[in-house]
């Protein structure tokens, strides 16, 4: 399963560059890569049985085993619960599913809500084998903004790929970032970070 979230992760962050605003929001671009998962999984596999019930394997907004180091329990952007289904609880056990991998996804995001994100998926409790970071950004030339969503080239929250190295080493995550600049100011592209150091995505 970690091929097929990692292709569509692929493929999605290409998309984005290519078209930045096929979505207004970040909680569109959950909505839009659940789709885009969902088609990529065999149709024999993008369900389960659980205590007679039927559930589909992607959830969004699914709640963390545990409160991670925070004052409560949070929620994943998309999680893809692993198969064979086993809970950690017996009750709320739809709560509790073991997790293949996440996605957590952030658009036009500072370095912290990076960091937040790895740090979680990197928690010995958390519950899952995988995880993935997807950071966008999108930018616009200032006073012309096409999105209000948009930053300005010249913004310092923009994050450098280039330390973002040193978030992953010996971890199981990846950081996928993708940067789209209308004003060409950033090279625009898909580049996969991991432990074993960076690597521009290509078509």
């Amino acid at each position: 399963m970690h091929n097929i979230i990692r292709k569509a992760v692929r493929d999605f962050c290409l998309e984005y560059v290519e078209h930045p605003y096929l979505s207004y929001t970040e909680h569109g671009q959950h909505a839009l890569f659940f789709q885009r998962l969902y088609k990529l999984i065999p149709p024999s596999k993008r369900h389960f049985l659980w205590n007679g019930n039927r559930a589909c394997i992607i959830q969004k907004e699914c709640p963390t085993a545990s409160n991670l180091g925070k004052p409560t329990r949070q929620h994943w952007d998309i999680a893809v619960i692993k198969i064979p289904p086993k809970s950690t609880e017996d009750r709320h056990s739809f709560d509790y599913f073991k997790l293949d991998g996440v996605v957590e996804f952030g658009m036009n995001e500072a370095y912290d809500h990076l960091q937040d994100d790895v740090e979680r998926m990197s928690h010995p409790d958390s519950n899952l084998d995988y995880g993935i970071a997807v950071h966008f950004h999108r930018l616009s030339k200032p006073g012309g903004f096409i999105s209000g969503r948009d930053w300005s080239p010249k913004s310092k929250r923009i994050v450098n790929k280039d330390d973002l190295l040193e978030m992953v080493v010996n971890l199981p995550i990846e950081i996928w970032y993708a940067m789209s600049d209308s004003t060409k100011s950033y090279e625009n592209g898909v580049w996969r970070i991991n432990t074993s150091g960076i690597e521009k995505v290509e078509k």
